[in-house]
């Protein structure tokens, strides 16, 4: 059986739909601060499935959701967009820790074969070569933003575990995930970029506000391929101690990003930016490099940009925030 901690989120929760698709027996834990059961509703009541609510940052709570299982994805993690950073740093550090932490002692107590650590590319957030590989992060300075570091850190834990105890790793890296089930926060800011700009766009904001001047890069990334990608390096055994980073290597300007998603979504205005002050800390450009990705799990992106913003919106357009 294979845990997923943190699998009713977004990533989470089409994780489980991929593990559950190629024949895994799957339990989700999670706290709900986030994550949906909705978002799980298609598995309930199925064969192989369970589900339980925990508080990881409760050693007790996370020993029960570990115990009898082979294999330990963990997602779990205090998350949001770059406002949301900016304002809960304290939270996010402590909060982060203590559930990798408590994750990692708990797969040591039952002796997990592995454990797949969902890293975050905003360990890369000060990175100086372009596209990125895994190897760089020797020489990258260290994230400035709690998020990052937090993120940081943890693969740090999984790496001293195994060093000191023998537990299994595999660090996997996913850049800007964009799919179904990721809901915008109700002030702006504190969501990702496109549930943000989905939500203005159809809500009628005109002239419609970025942050920034628009030139900030990401390389954006379909749910489904990441998941694909995660499992992958759960059934190859060379993903074993390795990092692996796991995105669409094409860049994306925001301001061009905003336009795509303005004329998806149908307005009949023309195209018009407000742009708001940066937030402090925010990347000026984030790229992968996924050479060791398409060499060690045979994996790479499948899914263009342009489906993939459709298929949000119409999502968004269903189910709303």
């Amino acid at each position: 059986m294979i845990l997923v901690a943190g699998g009713a989120g977004f990533i989470g929760s089409h994780l489980v739909d991929e593990l559950m698709a190629h024949g895994y027996e799957v339990r989700v834990a999670d706290d709900f601060s986030k994550g949906r059961r909705e978002n799980l509703a298609q598995h309930e009541g199925k064969r192989g499935f369970e589900l339980l609510q925990a508080d990881f940052t409760r050693l007790e709570e996370c020993r029960k959701a570990v115990k009898g299982v082979e294999k330990v994805f963990i997602l779990a993690s205090k998350i949001g967009g770059i406002g949301y950073f900016h304002r809960y740093p304290a939270d996010i550090i402590e909060g982060n820790a203590r559930i990798t932490l408590n994750l990692l002692r708990s797969s040591l107590e039952e002796k997990v074969e592995r454990v797949l650590f969902v890293s975050s590319s905003m360990v890369f957030e000060r990175a100086q070569v372009f596209p990125t590989p895994e190897s760089a992060l020797e020489k990258c300075p260290v994230p400035l933003t709690a998020y990052g570091f937090s993120k940081l850190m943890g693969e740090w834990f999984c790496k001293a575990y195994w060093e000191q105890h023998g537990l299994k790793y595999t660090i996997l890296r996913p850049f800007n995930a964009v799919g179904p089930r990721e809901r915008p926060e109700e002030e702006p800011g504190l969501s990702h970029v496109i549930p943000d700009l989905t939500k203005k766009i159809l809500s009628g904001q005109y002239p419609l506000e970025i942050y920034g001047d628009g030139s900030q890069t990401r390389c954006f990334t379909n749910v489904r391929d990441i998941v694909r990608g995660f499992r992958l390096a759960l059934e190859k055994e060379v993903a074993e101690g390795e990092d692996f980073n796991l995105g669409n290597p094409e860049e994306t300007r925001i301001d061009e990003l905003a336009r795509m998603l303005w004329e998806i979504c149908g307005r009949k205005e023309p195209f018009k930016l407000k742009h708001l002050p940066a937030f402090k800390h925010d990347v000026k450009r984030r790229v992968p490099d996924i050479s060791k990705a398409k060499k060690m799990l045979g994996w790479r992106p499948e899914i263009p940009l342009e489906q993939t913003l459709k298929e949000y919106v119409e999502w968004y357009r269903c189910s709303g925030p």
